[in-house]
């Protein structure tokens, strides 16, 4: 434990379909937490996370008053088991809801705080309405597919690439070749179908985002503005389906403009710890904790 963070921690296993899955606990000293977090990671990572963001969000969001539990998924980091597809998720998502409550009974209500395709899990989750979850918290959601990914290159990539002075002068200079330039010209010039991306797991997700704002949940999407993961969910959030979601009053997104997909620049990173701090206290009763800089993170659990 940190003196600097006032944050106990402690082994909480999460026991989900005969398998013992390792987690960390944060806790706040002193009192009795009535709100809990599940970190939910995403892609091939464990519960410490890239540049350690996971362990310091742990502990920043338990020294704001919140019972913290980061954890490994099935197959992944020092779990036992078979690795699953972020698509079947809902067993551990629950089995850590349950995991948490039993090491911390005080806690009433629970967030989810997802990255990557951990953000799309707990959206999926969410189809569920389990009456447990009061937030999400979607740092940079997986929707990748042809046509998102295709949008968002049309938006974001070749539109700069066209406008880059040393794109030209690599052009005429012999550097880049010209099917380079008729590539991103023809991908600018076609358009992208109208209809919307169905029948898989985008849809399932919608559903989740429609659910839990159904039952006056709220959600946050932290968007990175250098990443294409982020670029292609914001193109998401244009379609009819999504956009109407979207502009329903428990939802709001905050972008840290030249952050990349894990926050590794220390500056974004501090960002994204406040941030997801501000979002942990509009769910607290208490007034809110000053929200100070990130301590370092002395261990790594």
């Amino acid at each position: 434990m940190s003196a600097r963070s006032a944050v106990i921690e402690q082994v909480c296993p999460v026991c989900c379909e005969g398998l013992r899955l390792p987690g960390i606990l944060s806790l706040p000293q002193g009192g009795s937490p009535r709100l809990g977090v599940i970190v939910l990671v995403g892609g091939p990572q464990y519960r410490v996370g890239a540049h350690r963001f996971f362990v310091s969000l742990a502990r920043h969001l338990a020294g704001q008053g919140a019972a913290v539990l980061r954890f490994d998924h099935r197959g992944m980091g020092d779990a036992p088991g078979e690795a699953v597809g972020f698509e079947q998720l809902d067993p551990e998502i629950d089995a850590a809801i349950a995991a948490l409550q039993r090491a911390c009974s005080s806690v009433e209500r629970v967030l989810l705080w997802g990255l990557c395709d951990g953000a799309s899990a707990a959206l999926l989750h969410a189809r569920r309405g389990d009456a447990r979850v009061a937030g999400l918290l979607l740092a940079n959601p997986w929707v990748r597919s042809e046509r998102s990914l295709a949008q968002a290159r049309t938006r974001h990539y070749y539109p700069a690439r066209l406008v880059s002075a040393d794109f030209w002068r690599r052009l005429f200079g012999g550097q880049v070749r010209w099917s380079s330039l008729r590539a991103a010209l023809g991908a600018m010039g076609r358009s992208v179908a109208a209809a919307e991306d169905t029948g898989d797991f985008r849809s399932g997700m919608r559903e989740g985002l429609a659910r839990i704002l159904d039952q006056h949940g709220r959600v946050t999407c932290l968007l990175s503005g250098a990443d294409l993961t982020a670029q292609e969910f914001t193109e998401t959030l244009r379609e009819p389906g999504w956009a109407a979601q979207a502009s329903r009053s428990g939802f709001s997104q905050q972008v840290l403009d030249g952050a990349d997909h894990t926050f590794s620049d220390p500056e974004h990173r501090a960002a994204a710890l406040n941030l997801s701090a501000q979002w942990l206290q509009d769910f607290l009763a208490a007034p809110a904790m000053p929200c100070t800089h990130p301590a370092e993170d002395p261990a790594v659990i």
